[in-house]
């Protein structure tokens, strides 16, 4: 048991100590530090101090309420136990759903990082709010640094495991007790008690017990309830939206890649159309083919058909349309356009048509002589 104001200890006894204890003690010392019988400088404060913490621990109803400070308050911020302030929620109202609440934030910016402890005596509500925003800050402001993100996963850990701090929850519950007590409220005294109780080591439940058995009849009142599975999946809230966003923009971004892949191979649905902008004969639909600058006046790009059987020209890049026309060894073409993959190119005819051939079946170079009147050469001769 804690002893936070140092009364059992002033006493030279132990929290357990009987009343004989505490009143043979208290004579004993009050004997020795008496200002009549005792003229040192300190005799006269220590006496003091010694009425007041037999004042306490003599009496069973200020000793149990000082005792239940004791578990409430430590020795730096022990307040005066008979004029206690009853804690609020975070809006300012009484509230007996309050509980504590702790989170640790955390920031960085280039090489600079802080790291903020958090608490807050709050309701569920709050809390879920609280806990979430603490979330929010850690999982976008947490990255910006190197030294937070080595931080960020025991921030992360802190927080998830902290929802539900029984140390920090007995305190709480115990002062509203204590301090409802005070104000008459014996209801929310009884239900503040009851909740601490859950938090309670043994030696602490048979102190709440005592003081709970000390309340006159009561209202009922409905407890309240806490989820603290679901204030711990408000954690994850966060995490889990960015990873869908990162997973959402990574299958849009593969959707696209296979849209842009799709959109290279063979598509079927596009008319052929003459280098001077005439339309092609009507049936020819080409695949997005890759052009190659025609320059009719050049031989550049002349190239001749080889194989001795000759070559069926197609309608479109692929074994599957019909044949536009057969072209025979040595026949010269011009080249205006090569498939994505190379199999195919696109050839100009003596009439200014086009169709495809694969392009293992040509040789570059003039092979039989261009007729005249041939579209495919227009220069000097």
């Amino acid at each position: 048991m804690q002893d936070s104001a140092g009364y059992y200890k002033l006493l030279e006894l132990s929290p357990q100590a009987s009343d004989e204890e505490i009143k043979l003690s208290y004579r004993r010392l009050a004997k020795k530090w008496h200002p009549d019988s005792n003229k040192s400088s300190g005799a006269m404060e220590m006496f003091q101090k010694l009425s007041v913490a037999h004042d306490i621990l003599s009496d069973h109803g200020k000793r149990l309420t000082y005792d239940l400070a004791c578990m409430a308050h430590g020795s730096d911020n022990f307040p005066d136990i008979f004029a206690l302030k009853i804690y609020p929620n975070q809006h300012g109202a009484e509230d007996i759903g309050v509980r504590s609440l702790r989170q640790q934030v955390i920031s960085g910016f280039l090489h600079k990082s802080r790291k903020e402890d958090q608490h807050w005596i709050c309701n569920y509500a709050e809390a879920l709010r609280a806990s979430f925003l603490a979330s929010v800050r850690n999982w976008t402001l947490g990255w910006w640094s190197w030294r937070s993100i080595l931080k960020v996963p025991s921030v992360l850990r802190y927080n998830y495991s902290h929802v539900n701090n029984a140390e920090d929850n007995l305190a709480v519950l115990v002062h509203n007790a204590l301090a409802y007590q005070q104000e008459h409220k014996y209801s929310e005294a009884y239900v503040c008690a009851s909740q601490a109780w859950n938090y309670a080591a043994p030696y602490q439940k048979e102190l709440l017990e005592k003081f709970l058995k000390s309340l006159p009849d009561v209202k009922t009142l409905p407890q309240p309830y806490w989820n603290y599975r679901r204030l711990q999946q408000v954690q994850l809230i966060v995490p889990s939206l960015l990873l869908a966003a990162i997973l959402g923009f990574s299958v849009i971004g593969g959707m696209r890649i296979f849209h842009q892949s799709a959109s290279d191979k063979l598509s079927y649905y596009q008319e052929v159309q003459h280098w001077r902008g005439g339309r092609g004969v009507d049936d020819v639909v080409v695949a997005k083919i890759m052009d190659i600058r025609v320059d009719l006046n050049s031989f550049n790009m002349l190239y001749h058909i080889s194989p001795t059987t000759g070559v069926e020209v197609m309608y479109g890049p692929s074994d599957k349309f019909d044949v536009l026309t057969t072209l025979s060894q040595g026949h010269t073409v011009r080249v205006t356009g090569i498939s994505p993959d190379k199999v195919w190119m696109r050839i100009m005819l003596d009439n200014g048509d086009m169709g495809f051939v694969h392009s293992a079946d040509l040789v570059e170079g003039i092979g039989s002589p261009i007729p005249v009147n041939s579209q495919i050469y227009t220069g000097a001769r």
